[in-house]
């Protein structure tokens, strides 16, 4: 309750909100009683890191893990879900991508399935913390690119130097067709900022998967 009223703190008034007065006011509850809940800061960011991942799918990876589904799949379900995840609290990124896991149980299990899952499809045990951390480095990336504004590149009418960048700009914002196809994607996120976030998402998720089966297809 405390880490969910938390979360709702920061989308309702920003970062800078998140404090123990703030929290404790929204609570309804005197800062002391909070203090017998959570000890500081530290504490209350781990409960939200638990929070926020306890959201994240791992039906693809227990289906790995059982037999059931490809690593292609399951790499593919842990990723789109944990974009949705942290894509509706941007401004948190920074702070959870940072903050040490051993006391966050939630986020230890979530890395312990991922761990087992992919080790379990033949990933070699020293490549799969640089899996893990390649696919998280590009998710909270990816997550930031859902929340920014759909004219980030736009380099102005009165520039004279970006002429290649305004054509590559315009092709992007042409239709096509995996546009199209990727739309659905795009719209599980709900309100998104950015409407051309979904295409590069995919072309990174697409070889970032390509370059984790070449560590199995290596193996054999």
């Amino acid at each position: 309750m405390i880490a969910q009223q938390a979360l709702e703190l920061v989308i309702d008034r920003g970062l800078d909100s998140l404090t123990m007065t703030q929290l404790s006011k929204k609570l309804g509850v005197a800062a002391s009683a909070l203090y017998n809940h959570v000890d500081n800061k530290a504490d209350l960011v781990l409960l939200i890191q638990d929070a926020l991942v306890s959201q994240v799918s791992l039906k693809g990876m227990l289906g790995l893990i059982d037999g059931e589904v490809t690593l292609t799949d399951a790499l593919e379900d842990w990723a789109r879900s944990y974009r949705a995840v942290f894509a509706n609290y941007p401004s948190l990124i920074p702070m959870i991508a940072i903050t040490p896991v051993s006391d966050a149980p939630q986020t230890l299990r979530m890395y312990n399935v991922v761990a087992q899952a992919i080790m379990s499809a033949g990933i070699p045990d020293d490549a799969v913390i640089r899996v893990i951390v390649s696919f998280e480095s590009f998710l909270f990336g990816s997550a930031l690119d859902v929340n920014a504004p759909s004219d980030v590149l736009d380099a102005g009418e009165q520039s004279t130097d970006s002429a290649w960048l305004k054509q590559a700009i315009g092709a992007a914002q042409a239709p096509s067709e995996q546009q199209q196809s990727t739309r659905p994607h795009a719209e599980a996120l709900g309100e998104v900022r950015n409407a051309y976030a979904e295409p590069p998402f995919q072309y990174g998720l697409a070889a970032l998967i390509r370059q984790t089966l070449e560590l199995v297809e290596e193996r054999v």
